[in-house]
């Protein structure tokens, strides 16, 4: 009866045409990979054979494999088993090794040969990580050990719990089909990162593998996490440290995160669809004329001439051009949707050159291969070979050229409309570095890698992407996809944030209300509040929701237009660690351990979350709630509504309006009010903070050093800053940049 169901709901969106182009493919998929793909039989592991090193490392030869292992010098350890498609990391100075009394050392890290497998423990012998000899088979399995009280995250975007033990995973981007809510898996973004904690010691493994894959965290055996690939090849890096370190680390090797332009952090306004110029200004002119901030607005697929990639449809956008200079006038930047199906339609030129050209993906046999989206049959580029990123990125310029500041990928999985089975391209596809099976994950990645390193020479490029791989940060921000409109999907979605963080993923958000539904006036602000601090602060919703513009809620448009004026007060430090982040590789929505990673209790805490090392929200998830239940990590914090200072856990009662935030002591913080205010919260001792502040396509660094009788600021003069606001403090006179100053008020004014 659901296939019959599918059916009837399909027929009803396309034509009998597209039906047809849906079953054929379908089939021609099945019929190319059951010719192509060959199952694999990796040879046995086999007995170990010999050990030796030399100043690139250690080689292990085994009967049928030799393992090469790489160390650094401050405890990133490199396995590899075998070779396989070219997968973009990048190693960082590896160490010679030393050999002392049967252990292996790099730097103060120690590795141990042991009869089934390998240790790694610190200078003081504490095993930090203990793994297994792989196994070979249909499949590759590498599996490592769990002890009582662990916790494992990450693994990109997964509707799992903030721990992931005694669940399994897979690991294929994959289109959630227009919704999907918690325990939905796989999505998006899968990414071969996990973050393994116990009683704040921390490791890190990324696997260098962008296949098809199978993780297994303590669900069949409680004392192991067995990660299962299809495909080639197997290493993987174990990186040791404490948490932030961890994560610098990892930046080295998947690259840094992209600095973004500070428009990208204000509210976004979206819908599947705005259907015209006309509807888009009106909208424009609903947030200005209520005074509300407004940063964005999208346009989905209608915007297109029959879903044609670089065009507008000349009746409904023929005015584009004029519309974005409208927009720009107001402040207010137009976001495009971008797929990377182009249609199959002889005369169309962008299609005509990626045939001339040969950048399309292929079949094994040299055929191009194609598939029905919403272009109806589509190819698509090959997006791992670099001439036809360059020349598909080189479309964007058009783009630009009507205004269009942003851009939107979607159906970058890659998605495709199917009859049946895997909705995605044939596993035996060829792309220029392997087979599709072997690197379906990184489609996506190298899309917004293609738009990226083109729009990046002139400006700092928006770029929001539904799919990706490890270190996608470095070309495109991510969210979450299609998910439903409920209560649980509101708490899960901060849960799946902070699994995408522990994998690498910094510039993150979700759709505000859901995709799928339309949500009551109490779930929107709920929704509006929790996601206060999520970098990407985005309203989008389907075509049989509800409209979301803020008036569309009657008598609680006011508290929707406060919500939004708080998140816009916020934006200058938002704005500021997502530089800092740039820099550094941290994450910027972190789970609340990570501000105590000592403390166990924490470890569970999944309702909360902190931005950056200095502000932790306690979102209202439950429906018609009055109390809220918070838990602190060690330390003072301030109360944001009203600076008292509270530790531990506490209990508060909630109405609509209340949205509980938290700023750590010895904290400086950057708010929006009419000018930048520079926000200081007194600690017991002198604390220092770096902040960055915007200045067009540049950053004023800004040293802030301050304690109760004292404010250095360096540079002295910002112009930026117009006041500073001081929480904590009891003296009415500090000494500012070594000169005494008046503070009666609290408020230090700046000329």
């Amino acid at each position: 009866m659901q296939l019959l169901d599918d059916i009837r709901g399909f027929m009803n969106t396309f034509s009998e045409t597209m039906f047809m182009d849906v079953i054929n493919y379908s089939l021609t998929r099945d019929r190319y990979d059951s010719v192509f793909l060959q199952r694999q039989n990796y040879r046995d592991l086999g007995q170990l054979k010999e050990i030796l090193t030399n100043d690139d490392g250690i080689k292990i030869k085994f009967d049928g494999y030799d393992l090469k292992i790489q160390g650094t010098a401050d405890g990133t350890i490199k396995f590899t088993w075998t070779d396989g498609p070219e997968i973009p990391v990048t190693d960082p100075e590896f160490v010679k090794p030393r050999l002392d009394n049967g252990v292996y050392e790099f730097g103060d890290y120690r590795l141990l040969i042991e009869k089934d497998g390998f240790s790694i423990r610190d200078v003081e012998g504490t095993i930090l990580h203990r793994e297994f000899f792989p196994s070979f088979g249909e499949n590759i399995t590498h599996a490592f050990e769990l002890n009582q009280g662990d916790i494992i995250a990450g693994l990109g975007e997964k509707a799992a719990p903030i721990n992931m033990i005694g669940h399994v995973f897979r690991l294929w981007n994959h289109d959630a089909n227009g919704s999907y809510g918690p325990d939905s898996d796989p999505l998006y973004v899968n990414v071969p990162i996990m973050l393994h904690g116990h009683a704040g010691r921390f490791i890190l493994i990324l696997y260098v593998n962008a296949g098809d894959a199978t993780v297994d965290v303590g669900y069949s055996d409680e004392h192991r996490v067995s990660s299962s690939f299809k495909s080639k090849p197997l290493a993987y890096y174990v990186i040791t440290g404490n948490l932030d370190t961890i994560y610098e680390k990892l930046s080295l090797i998947t690259g840094k995160p992209q600095k973004p332009p500070y428009w990208a952090f204000e509210f976004q306004q979206s819908r599947y669809s705005y259907m015209d110029t006309k509807e888009v200004r009106d909208l424009v002119d609903g947030f200005a004329s209520r005074g509300i901030p407004l940063g964005a607005v999208y346009l989905d697929i209608d915007y297109m001439d029959r879903f044609k990639m670089f065009t507008f449809d000349p009746q409904r956008f023929g005015d584009v051009k004029q519309l974005t200079e409208y927009m720009e006038q107001k402040g207010v930047k137009l976001i495009t949707i971008m797929e990377p199906s182009i249609k199959m339609e002889h005369g169309f030129d962008l299609y005509e050159e990626g045939l001339k050209g040969g950048y399309f993906v292929k079949y094994p046999d040299g055929n191009v291969m194609y598939a029905p989206v919403w272009p109806e049959m589509a190819a698509f580029p090959d997006f791992t070979d670099e001439k036809a990123r360059e020349w598909y990125a080189s479309k964007y310029d058009f783009m630009r050229s009507m205004g269009v500041s942003g851009f939107w990928h979607d159906m970058n999985e890659p998605a495709i409309f199917v009859g049946w089975g895997d909705n995605t391209m044939p596993r035996s596809a060829v792309h220029r570095i392997g087979r599709h099976e072997e690197v379906h994950n990184l489609y996506g990645y190298y899309m917004d890698k293609a738009a990226y390193d083109h729009l990046s020479k002139v400006e700092r490029p928006f770029i929001l992407s539904r799919s990706g791989w490890a270190g996608i940060s470095r070309y495109g921000w991510i969210w979450t996809g299609d998910t439903e409109t409920s209560w649980k999907e509101l708490k899960q979605n901060i849960i799946t944030i902070m699994h995408m963080s522990m994998s690498g993923i910094t510039l993150t958000g979700c759709d505000i209300g859901g995709f799928t539904g339309s949500p009551t006036p109490e779930l929107f602000i709920r929704w509006l509040q929790a996601s206060l601090f999520f970098p990407l602060y985005r309203v989008h919703s389907d075509k049989k929701s509800k409209r979301r513009e803020p008036w569309a809620f009657g008598s609680h448009e006011k508290e929707i237009i406060e919500i939004i004026r708080l998140r816009h007060s916020f934006v200058p430090h938002i704005y500021s660690e997502a530089i800092s982040s740039s820099i550094t590789g941290l994450p910027l929505v972190r789970p609340v351990f990570w501000a105590d990673p000592s403390r166990n209790d924490l470890m569970s805490v999944d309702d909360e979350y902190t931005f950056g090392g200095s502000i932790l929200i306690a979102p209202i998830v439950e429906e018609h709630a009055v109390i809220r239940r918070i838990i602190l990590p060690s330390g003072r914090w301030y109360n944001i509504s009203d600076d008292r200072i509270v530790e531990g856990s506490l209990s508060i009662n909630v109405d609509l309006s209340t949205v509980p935030i938290f700023v750590r002591e010895g904290s400086a913080i950057l708010r929006e009010n009419d000018g930048i205010e520079l926000h200081l919260y007194l600690a017991n001792e002198r604390r220092k903070s770096i902040l960055y502040i915007s200045d067009g396509n540049d950053d004023i660094k800004v040293e802030v050093e301050f304690d109760s009788k004292s404010v250095d600021i360096n540079p002295q003069k910002v112009p930026k800053i117009k006041a500073i606001v001081m929480h904590g403090f009891r003296e009415d006179e500090l000494i500012l940049n070594g000169e005494p100053i008046k503070t009666s008020d609290g408020i230090i004014r700046l000329k």
